[in-house]
């Protein structure tokens, strides 16, 4: 149990690195897009398709990091209900939701994965199963944070365990 809450956390943190280069690659390009266009007046033709799909990474990938540190938007209609047992209830039911949709994403992701993966992008020409196999990787890392995020809820005495 404690190797599969270290592999976990160390994909969420891989996941949340790969996120902050991607955002830098993003807006490296942006810039360089800007420039090209408006200052030599010969813009770069792929560079707005590679923001868009580094934009599909960078929000696939964050998902399972903002997951993992507890940064994702919600509504925190019960968290001053401070009965320890419904909090724990609540975490089991969230992160269970969130495995169901998981699960979903990683289904139908592969499906369109296989189904449309060998086709070209048309500006930068590369095979779209790179881009497609995004919402894949981001929804197995999302499975995982939350499955690692659900036993911890469940099954507390593991979480102290593993904060030794």
């Amino acid at each position: 149990m404690r190797s599969f809450h270290a592999l976990a956390r160390s994909l969420a943190k891989v996941a949340d690195h790969t996120v902050g280069w991607i955002l830098l690659v993003t807006v490296a390009l942006n810039v360089a897009q800007v420039f090209t266009r408006y200052v030599m007046n010969a813009p770069l033709f792929w560079t707005e398709e590679a923001i868009r799909y580094a934009t599909i990474w960078l929000t696939f990938l964050g998902s399972a990091a903002a997951s993992q540190y507890g940064d994702h938007m919600d509504m925190n209609l019960f968290l001053g209900v401070r009965n320890e047992r419904f909090q724990r209830f609540h975490q089991i039911f969230l992160n269970g939701l969130t495995i169901v949709f998981g699960v979903l994403v990683l289904w139908q992701g592969t499906r369109y994965c296989l189904m449309n993966g060998m086709q070209t992008s048309p500006a930068a020409g590369i095979r779209m199963i790179w881009i497609y196999s995004a919402t894949v990787i981001g929804a197995a890392l999302l499975l995982m944070v939350a499955i690692h995020k659900l036993l911890m809820a469940a099954w507390p005495r593991y979480a102290n365990e593993d904060a030794v």
